[in-house]
């Protein structure tokens, strides 16, 4: 019994130290403005378009077909657009 009790309090302890561990790296890493050059000078960011997608002023007719889906008729006009999702 004292053996299985040292084990478990071991192995507490050895999962404290790895939470902490993490804690600190994690609050480093995004509290910190320590490594923000390293992140912003980063090749993998996705360029973004200076056009928005949303800033289409012409009204959408239906039927249209978006991405090859027929889409026909505006789910949006109901009063509780979940359920009419849904159906």
């Amino acid at each position: 019994m004292d053996a299985i009790l040292s084990v478990v309090s071991i192995l507490g302890l050895g999962a404290l130290i790895i939470s902490v561990y993490i804690f600190a790296v994690a609050a480093r890493r995004f509290v910190s403005d320590d490594d923000y050059e390293e992140f912003a000078a980063r090749a993998d960011w996705v360029e973004r378009s200076g056009q928005d997608r949303r800033q289409n002023r012409r009204p959408v007719l239906f039927p249209i077909t978006i991405d090859g889906e027929l889409i026909t008729e505006d789910r949006r006009q109901g009063r509780d657009r979940r359920q009419r999702r849904a159906a």
